[in-house]
């Protein structure tokens, strides 16, 4: 396993565990079961106990950031590294989960917070970044693609997602109806791309 960067994947991994530090110290105050997930009005349809909220949700953030991390090492050694996406890929894990623990905590604690509000603009923020990683990444060796197909397929698929970022950051200004439109477009997205990817690298 020596194309894995144990670095990274080990930093990263006690950052996706910081937040039980978080939790540790407000572990009095918290109730004893905790809203984990909610509907699109905000309210709370799921629940979880405290130790779980605490302890099992970093460490399950852990298990997804170590398959992140090796899957993304064993693509760049396959496929030519490029260092930003590199970079963008492993940390959206780590990022996220400080996040959504501090909101989870917060909301738990009877702070006026407005998840729907909270996940569309961290969402929208990933696919601003995700975006423009995408957009310029032009590393596809070993690809059945030509490379300069291939550049102008990430080109596409990254600028849409900034437009598809910016507009779900824009949908924060609007009552719940305006998220879930944003969420169904993300079908016609996913069947664009796949069919544009596919028709352009048969040209």
């Amino acid at each position: 396993m020596k194309q894995i960067k144990w670095r990274s994947l080990i930093i990263s991994c006690l950052i996706c565990l910081l937040p039980i530090l978080f939790g540790l110290s407000l572990w009095e105050k918290l109730p004893d079961e905790i809203a984990i997930h909610f509907n699109i009005n905000n309210e709370p349809d799921n629940f979880a106990s405290k130790g779980f909220a605490v302890f099992g949700l970093p460490f399950l953030m852990v298990f997804a950031q170590i398959f992140c991390c090796i899957v993304t090492d064993l693509n760049c050694r396959k496929h030519g590294e490029n260092t930003q996406f590199e970079k963008v890929s492993k940390w959206i894990i780590p990022v996220i989960t400080i996040l959504l623990q501090i909101i989870t905590f917060a909301f738990a604690l009877g702070k006026n917070i407005d998840i729907r509000r909270c996940a569309l603009l961290i969402v929208g923020i990933l696919f601003l970044i995700l975006g423009n990683a995408i957009s310029k990444l032009d590393n596809v060796k070993n690809y059945n693609i030509e490379p300069d197909k291939a550049k102008k397929i990430n080109k596409v698929m990254g600028c849409s997602m900034v437009i598809l970022g910016i507009l779900a950051i824009i949908t924060t200004l609007f009552p719940p109806i305006a998220s879930i439109i944003w969420l169904i477009s993300l079908i016609p997205y996913g069947i664009f791309i796949t069919v544009y990817t596919i028709k352009s690298s048969q040209k």
